[in-house]
């Protein structure tokens, strides 16, 4: 049970995008995990890095909103903040065996596509016409894409 990546989830924002590129493969990484009967300490290990880059990721995505001055930004910091209480819950739930792995991830995956589609889309229709744009904007592609190449 996983998401595959879809043009349809794209925003627009380098950035953004390839972080949520790499939170997609984070759950398949996490599925792999699972239907392949990895040991208890491999599947948190992995749930780890998950958690660790989901929170990585949502203060990129705050700086961004405050960067090209997005009116709901408490709203959808205030998002994240109940995503990753949820996360937490479910993953203390996990160790103490009321909870399985395969739940977490049918969370995350339900999660991600509704909030990329919906919430995270919003910021990126007001980035497009924003008059501020975000700080670093033009290097995104250039390092994603191609890297450094300068010497």
């Amino acid at each position: 049970m996983y998401i595959h990546w879809q043009k349809k989830l794209e925003l627009g924002n380098d950035m953004i995008d390839m972080q949520h590129r790499i939170q997609v493969l984070l759950c398949r990484k996490l599925d792999m995990a699972i239907k392949t009967k990895q040991s208890d300490q491999t599947i948190r290990w992995i749930i780890i890095e998950l958690k660790k880059f989901t929170e990585f990721h949502f203060v990129s995505e705050e700086n961004l909103m405050h960067e090209i001055d997005y009116p709901e930004v408490g709203e959808h910091a205030l998002i994240h903040t109940e995503l990753m209480m949820q996360f937490d819950m479910m993953v203390a739930k996990i160790s103490h065996h009321k909870e399985f792995p395969e739940d977490l991830l049918y969370f995350l995956n339900k999660w991600l596509v509704q909030h990329v589609a919906v919430e995270d889309l919003k910021i990126a229709e007001f980035a497009r016409h924003s008059a501020k744009r975000p700080l670093g904007e033009e290097l995104y592609r250039q390092y994603l894409l191609h890297g450094d190449n300068e010497e």
